[in-house]
């Protein structure tokens, strides 16, 4: 599944534009060295982090794209880096369970 078929089935609000993504699993933490240790390449990344950081920590660990959940917001200079660097934020009303849930479902 890519990046764009994900946020059509979710109903994901696009925040950032990126690259087109293949997706294989789900990670959510909020502890950026977690994420940066336990994520694999082209996970969907779900977190409630809005820093730079999350943006950096996302493209350094490969990820596909980033989902805030719970109608999380990024800041502007957030997004504007998150063209610049081709990552994918969404945001979603859905909680983080509920985004993983269905997420597996449609992997």
């Amino acid at each position: 599944m890519t990046v764009s078929q994900l946020a059509e089935n979710l109903e994901l609000k696009k925040l950032s534009n990126g690259d087109e993504n293949e997706i294989n699993s789900c990670y959510i933490a909020d502890l950026l060295s977690r994420v940066l240790g336990g994520c694999n390449s082209n996970d969907v990344w779900i977190t409630v982090q809005t820093s730079l950081n999350m943006v950096a920590v996302a493209v350094m660990a490969d990820i596909s794209c980033v989902i805030l959940p719970e109608g999380i917001t990024a800041p502007v200079n957030v997004i504007l880096k998150a063209n610049d660097e081709g990552l994918p934020i969404y945001s979603s009303n859905k909680s983080a369970y509920e985004l993983a849930l269905m997420i597996g479902e449609l992997l």
